[in-house]
């Protein structure tokens, strides 16, 4: 997928909330050991693809997709 770095904009904000801090740190923590959609970065400011390994590879998008939509549905039986 191409990226557009040029008129890209990264912005800093603090997270004050407790529980929101929480869940910004918890995904934080699962992106380093994802093994499908990450990469090393070199020395010499080139990138490595890591390599999958074990029968089913970690995905952190697929990991974070299945806690919300499964928190999406407390909510919804909740309401």
């Amino acid at each position: 997928m191409p990226r557009n770095l040029d008129t890209r904009v990264e912005l800093v904000a603090p997270v004050l909330d407790e529980a929101l801090r929480a869940d910004v740190l918890d995904t934080l923590e699962r992106c380093s050991p994802d093994a499908v959609n990450a990469w090393e970065p070199g020395e010499d400011g080139t990138g490595t693809r890591r390599k999958p390994t074990g029968p089913e590879p970690r995905s952190v998008q697929r990991e974070l997709m299945t806690g919300h939509a499964a928190r999406a549905a407390e909510a919804a039986a909740g309401s």
